[in-house]
């Protein structure tokens, strides 16, 4: 069996607007479930068997499920982090707009985030990461590595590192371009 990693990032048609017979709850609770972020998920095994069962019991009683409030009973045992980006939209509409540009040239283009440590580089560049919409481009970072200054560009060296990564992480037929163009441009013999 071979198993490819994909990031999908656009939310799926919930089933309700597939099909009118699936009731809005028991449609709510499954988008919720494919939520791209962890925030939108269910935090806990219990608030989904809340609802679940709620589910099941308006069944039982009026072969019908209304509309409900998801996760009421889906209080987390512990502190949760949002994953979510505040404060940095125009860094992000940067990034985002080069690779527009990137998209509609064909003109490659090499962006530099700097900044001190700590204040979010990182997660403003891996909001990049999650705009982009497969297979519309592939994503490389590399981050600068205080204790490696004296490796010569192990930075670029990283990011070639997550790039390939991600090509060897597809099947044989979709590598075999990039396999041929690289044989190309490098005009190496078989």
């Amino acid at each position: 069996m071979e198993w490819v990693h994909c990031h999908i990032a656009k939310q799926p048609l919930p089933p309700a607007e597939r099909r009118k017979d699936v009731p809005r709850s028991v449609s709510g609770i499954i988008t919720k479930l494919l939520a791209k972020t962890a925030e939108e998920r269910y935090q806990t095994a219990a608030g989904l068997e809340s609802d679940l069962r709620r589910c099941l019991a308006e069944w039982d009683c009026d072969h019908r499920i209304g509309e409900f409030l998801l996760g009421e009973h889906d209080t987390p045992d512990r502190l949760l982090i949002p994953e979510k980006l505040y404060g940095r939209q125009r860094e992000v509409e940067t990034l985002l707009a080069s690779f527009d540009r990137v998209v509609k040239s064909g003109t490659p283009e090499l962006l530099l985030v700097s900044g001190y440590s700590g204040i979010g580089k990182s997660s403003v560049v891996n909001e990049l990461h999650k705009a982009l919409v497969w297979p519309r481009g592939l994503f490389a970072s590399g981050k600068f590595d205080q204790y490696k200054r004296d490796i010569p560009y192990s930075t670029l060296a990283q990011a070639f590192q997550s790039l390939i990564r991600a090509l060897l992480a597809k099947s044989e037929a979709d590598l075999a371009p990039w396999r041929d163009a690289l044989r190309d441009r490098a005009g190496s013999e078989r």
